[in-house]
């Protein structure tokens, strides 16, 4: 070995330690990737609850006939108001046991459609 040309090469495929430290920074990404989603759904449920109390009083003055569009019997105002942070407090409950599972990730991806889910039925409802 010379100070110039202090290179060292192993035969075979690779370097031992290469393909597991790429495969342990991977997997460290997961858990972050998986709380910053969960931690996503608080702001959404509080789009949620705003877009909610925004229907409701968009059909404030809204009577028999007044208003003939606004669909079966309006939009239920608890369910669509109190459920968002109800899914927000669930979803990262529950991603305290998943973040660190491979399939950890559904958690938050199904309560972020659960939100978006809950808006289009609002906005269905008053805009029909």
């Amino acid at each position: 070995m010379n100070a110039i040309r202090s290179t060292v090469m192993f035969k075979g495929r690779g370097a031992p330690g290469a393909a597991r430290h790429a495969g342990g920074r991977t997997g460290r990404v997961w858990p972050w990737v998986n709380w910053g989603l969960a931690l996503a759904t608080v702001p959404g449920a509080a789009f949620v609850m705003l877009f909610a109390l925004g229907a409701v009083l968009s059909t404030d003055g809204c009577g028999g006939r007044r208003c003939p569009n606004l669909g079966r019997g309006g939009i239920d105002f608890g369910v669509a108001f109190y459920g968002a942070p109800v899914v927000a407090v669930a979803v990262i409950a529950v991603s305290f046991f998943t973040a660190k599972r491979p399939s950890g990730i559904a958690v938050p991806l199904c309560g972020l459609a659960l939100l978006v889910a809950d808006l289009l039925v609002m906005a269905a409802t008053v805009i029909a």
